[in-house]
């Protein structure tokens, strides 16, 4: 979603309690956020709690969002305090992160989309491999697009930890998809002799 579509739809829903506009931003941001407080609370059950709880209030303060200068890091921000007063309520069970998607354009060949998936796999696998912490700080900055420094402070982290984290991911990742081609590589070789 483009930051003036956001605009237009936090002002829609702030000036003419539009249900449809609150709908559109429930609908893109509610996965993110479910898995983000997914990632604090360890049950789906709590999570969805947290998740819909950020999103009744959002609703009730509606007349003030057109205020919010960084939407996507208020909403994490919201559902990361709410998570840990959860917590401090409940008992937290086992994390389990959502698969990687990769989005594949419609033109491409079967084999185009054949390595796609395989990469995709790869990664997947690489990631799912990382230590709790270091796949939260991944996902936020590859996937949700934040900044180390918002990362850092969502997460109470130093920026320097995040830095860490990223470099530790990236290497591990990179590592996975070179194990992953040797293989490839060798039998085109044979191939060709």
């Amino acid at each position: 979603m483009l930051e003036t579509e956001l605009k237009y739809l936090l002002n829609d829903i702030a000036a003419s309690n539009s249900r449809a506009s609150f709908k559109r931003v429930y609908l893109y941001y509610y996965d993110k956020l479910f898995w983000l407080a997914k990632s604090y609370v360890k049950a789906d059950e709590l999570a969805e709690e947290v998740t819909n709880d950020v999103f009744m209030n959002l609703w009730t303060q509606r007349a003030r969002l057109p205020e919010i200068n960084n939407f996507s890091y208020y909403c994490y921000t919201a559902i990361k305090n709410k998570s840990l007063t959860s917590l401090s309520k409940k008992q937290p069970g086992k994390v389990c992160l959502d698969d990687m998607k990769t989005e594949i354009a419609d033109t491409a060949t079967t084999d185009d989309r054949l390595n796609c998936a395989d990469l995709s796999r790869v990664i997947s696998n690489a990631v799912n491999k990382l230590s709790d912490q270091c796949k939260v700080v991944f996902k936020l900055v590859k996937e949700d697009g934040l900044k180390y420094r918002e990362v850092a402070d969502l997460l109470d982290i130093s920026v320097k930890t995040v830095e860490y984290h990223m470099g530790n991911a990236l290497k591990q990742v990179a590592q996975a998809i070179a194990r992953a081609q040797k293989p490839a590589m060798a039998i085109v070789q044979r191939a060709e002799v």
